[in-house]
Formats: C-alpha cells, structure tokens, sequence
C-alpha cells in the first residue's frame, strides 16, 4: 500500500524529474536489433523516466504554449500513484497532479489526454484492469496559468476509456472494450458536448442503447493481436474523424453532417502489415496519418490515398537507446514525432517483459 503523502510523493516525484531533465538525452546501448522501417528513421532517446512515472501513455500537445501533457497511470507497479506531468518546451519534466482514485477500485488509470475549448484537461481513467463493470471515467483536471488546480469526474460508466479528442465544442472517447455478449471484439466511440459536461457528471449506460455512443465497431477475429477494438482518435483538417482497432489493426474514417451527427463510417484502411493499431495523430504539414504499432515495437504511417509506410520496427527490447518498447502514443511537434512506450505486455504482443528503462522516444521527420 502506497502510504506516503500526496505532498511528499509530489516532491519527490519533482527531485526525480529535475534528475531527468538533466540526463534525459543521455543514450544508452541498444538492446535490440531493427527489423523493419528505415534507417533514416531511427528513433532517439528523448527521456528515460523515473520508476515514479515507469508507465506513459497519453499525451497532447498544447499549441499556444509547446507544453505537453503526459498520463502516467503505472499499471505495471501499483507501489507508485498515477500521474499527470508536463513536458515543457526545453523538454523538462515537471509534475502537473496526482490524481483521485476511484474508491470503490483503489485506483485511476489515466490514459489519452486532450485539452478542451475551455482550457481544461480531460483525460480518459481506464478502470477495465481493476474491475470491467462500467467503472471508467471521463475526468477534468481544471487548469489556471498552466496549474491544476483540481480534478472533477465529467463522465462515468465507461467501459475501457482510452483516447480523448475535442472538436468543435464535442469531446470524443475511445471504448476499446463494450463486451457485448454474443458479439466479438466490439468497442466503440462515446460524444458529449461541452454543455453536458458543465451540468454535472453524466452516467452513461449500456453502449447498446446508450445515446451518447456515436459509433459501434468490431474487430475482426483471427486477424492480429485479438479482440481490442477502437483505440487512438485523430481528426484531419476537413473534419473527418480516424481510428483503428487495436486488436485488428484495421483503421476507420468517419464523416459528418453540418450538424456533427454521424454520416458515415468505413474501413479506411485494411493492409496486412498493419494488425493493431495504438495511439495515432494525423500531421497536416504532410497530410500523414502517424500510427503506433504495439505488437510489431513499430511506427507506421499512412496517407490520405490508402498508401502505408513502415518507418520504424524492431525486436522485443527494453527500449534503450534507440530500441521501441511497445510503442502507444504517437504526436508531432515541430519536425519530431514523439512516441511514447507503454511497456506493458498483452498476448500477441512482440514485448515480452516490463522492465527498466522507461522511455519516451523521438524521431525526426522530414
């Protein structure tokens, strides 16, 4: 049981990212091989973390400032709380606040992040791990000049909260597991609206009925990692909305009408190569759809024609140097692709242990 307090714990999490931001760029021998990608491509050691942050995954990048937001919800060792720190744009890790857990769970598992119209952070707590009854939250860490100033639950009853988006006043939440009986591999996509979220928490229900689900989406069995469902969201600039499943790989392109209700949603890509699909983030300099590949240790991306590229791909590794660990989370600032490595194994997986370093790496792009 972690029994420390939450201002002992803030400070010494500060005194170890203070320790990173010093050493961070230090690199380390590699231990693992490239399989696959390019060369011209090969990642770089952008930070190894403290054990206090060992798990990242979400991450959003704020366009006024070039701050980024970082989840770390530290499945892997429950001795360490769950955290939300900030990358500053000298890439200095600093700690932004814990998080309440879920009494009924003992836990909080933040994941995807985004930050909403108003200026706040919301962020997906995944409790399917701890209990898959309907326990996940949409939470909103309340932001005043770059601070948390406090946490409110927005949305409760989800199943496997994952990735959050905002657009045009709605926010989006990825449900990789709805578990209906009888179905395989179903997940799908929620929408509130900002003036939904200020009223009060909203309780959603069965995603089969529910209202609040814009989508529903299966993957597809026999084909990659299993039956994960919908997992990172990305929008391009004319407002189509993308995800892929993480347990196919298979990736979705949905469109709107005039009033944001749903218009349509198909297969946008079906490749072979590609057999789960993590974090995406879609680049408008190149009009390129970015694509964490967990079960390969791979970063793909794709274009708007269909095409699919393999940039980056290497064996099961610790993630030193410039070795992939599970790669989860993928966002671009500037020319760097930033990818995030959650570290944590599930069947089909080439990531087979959880262990040391723990890593968030760069690769520059053209």
């Amino acid at each position: 049981m972690f029994t420390r307090s939450p201002q002992v714990v803030r400070n010494m999490l500060l005194v170890s990212l203070l320790a990173v931001a010093a050493v961070g760029l230090a690199g380390c021998e590699p231990a693992g091989t490239m399989t696959g990608g390019m060369i011209r491509y090969e990642p770089e050691l952008m930070f190894s973390l403290p054990a206090m942050c060992h798990q990242p995954d979400g991450a959003t990048l704020c366009d006024e400032t070039g701050a980024i937001y970082l989840s770390c919800p530290n499945f892997n060792d429950p001795n360490y709380p769950a955290w939300m720190v900030k990358i500053t744009p000298e890439n200095r890790l600093m700690p932004l606040c814990m998080l309440p857990v879920r009494e009924d769970t003992g836990i909080v598992g933040p994941m995807g992040v985004d930050i909403g119209p108003d200026g706040n952070l919301y962020v997906a707590d995944n409790q399917y791990f701890a209990d898959p009854k309907g326990k996940s939250r949409l939470l909103r860490v309340n932001m005043k000049d770059g601070r948390a100033v406090g946490v409110d639950v927005v949305v409760d009853g989800l199943k496997l909260a994952n990735a959050v988006i905002w657009r045009n006043g709605r926010v989006y939440v990825s449900d990789t597991f709805f578990d209906i009986e009888g179905e395989y591999g179903a997940g799908g996509i929620w929408c509130f609206t900002l003036d939904e979220l200020n009223k009060g928490p909203v309780k959603v229900g069965d995603p089969t009925k529910d209202k609040h689900v814009m989508v529903k989406i299966n993957a597809i069995e026999g084909r990659g990692t299993g039956n994960g469902g919908p997992d990172g969201l990305t929008f391009d600039e004319q407002g189509n909305l993308y995800t892929g499943n993480f347990g196919d790989g298979v990736l979705y392109k949905m469109t709107f009408h005039a009033d944001r209700s749903l218009k349509s949603c198909d297969v946008f890509l079906k490749h072979p190569d590609l057999t789960c699909c993590d974090g995406i983030f879609y680049r408008k300099a190149d009009r390129k759809i970015y694509i964490a590949d967990s079960q390969k240790n791979s970063i793909k991306r794709v274009s708007l024609d269909g095409k699919l590229e393999n940039l980056w791909e290497n064996s099961d590794t610790t993630g030193a140097g410039s070795m992939l660990d599970q790669p989860c989370e993928v966002l671009v600032r500037g020319r760097q692709l930033i990818v995030i490595d959650f570290d944590m194994p599930f069947p089909g997986l080439r990531n087979t242990a959880f262990d040391a370093p723990y890593t968030i790496h760069t690769i520059q792009l053209d």
